[in-house]
């Protein structure tokens, strides 16, 4: 089973991504199961065909514990371990070719707590992809993207899985502006120009060396803009999944998890 994990801050599109890169995968016919592991979203734009919620009720867990509601989505986070078992076996029952995950709205609840990291061993099938989303009205100036670039490599860290960064709803921002972040994405010389340009002092310096750490891994590379509503860039998507997912090294899941 290939697995990809869509991850990002609150509201950069995960699970709008995830209903239309399933609908698209549906189109060319192919074995294609979406998870939810959100206990605490109320609706989706897509049916997911194995939902954490129906195992894990949030306000229940509000109640017998007495916590408010972001004290009640992190125990209901945390809780994911534990009905694993039962999960795993509804997927063994569909037992799809390819399977999308849909996590948590907040994003450290997933990257940066033991749940992520353990989940992602549990239900990383054969081929594990981070797919991780950057708001595109974070990343229109230098300052921002390379900030946001900051956030997804300390998501490569964690994982340490082969990992898409993208800048996500990218329809939302003029041509001008998405034309310079497609510079800064291509060449990562003129992303340092810009750096200078338009950086000063310390946080220079630091955007500076932060982005030629960023460009060695590798990372720069493997970043785009995509949109889920006016469909650009899916294919693209699609095709490098592909070719994570059916070619380059091989590696086992449960060697690259760091608790």
């Amino acid at each position: 089973m290939y697995t990809a994990f869509f991850v990002g801050t609150a509201g950069s599109g995960k699970s709008q991504l995830t209903a239309t890169l399933a609908e698209y995968l549906k189109v060319y016919e192919l074995d294609v199961a979406t998870l939810n592991l959100d206990p605490g979203v109320i609706r989706l734009p897509y049916a997911p065909d194995v939902d954490v919620r129906d195992y894990i009720d949030i306000n229940e867990i509000m109640t017998e514990f007495e916590l408010g509601p972001n004290g009640g989505l992190v125990a209901a986070v945390d809780l994911i371990t534990s009905e694993s078992p039962t999960i795993l076996e509804e997927l063994k029952d569909r037992s799809p070719d390819i399977l999308l995950i849909d996590t948590p709205g907040q994003m450290e609840l997933f990257a940066f707590r033991p749940t992520g990291v353990i989940a992602a061993k549990e239900f990383g099938g054969d081929r594990c992809v981070l797919v991780n989303l950057m708001d595109a009205n974070l990343c229109q100036t230098p300052f921002g993207l390379i900030n946001s670039l900051t956030l997804s490599l300390s998501v490569y860290m964690r994982f340490f899985f082969p990992q898409l960064n993208l800048i996500s709803k990218i329809d939302l921002i003029d041509n001008n502006t998405r034309k310079e972040i497609d510079k800064w994405l291509e060449n990562n010389y003129v992303f340092e120009d810009a750096i200078n340009s338009q950086i000063t002092g310390e946080r220079r310096e630091m955007a500076i060396n932060l982005l030629r750490i960023i460009n060695d891994l590798h990372l720069l590379a493997e970043t785009f803009p995509l949109s889920s509503k006016a469909n650009v860039n899916i294919d693209q998507l699609y095709a490098k999944l592909q070719l994570i997912w059916q070619g380059g090294e091989d590696f086992q899941v449960e060697d690259r998890v760091v608790h």
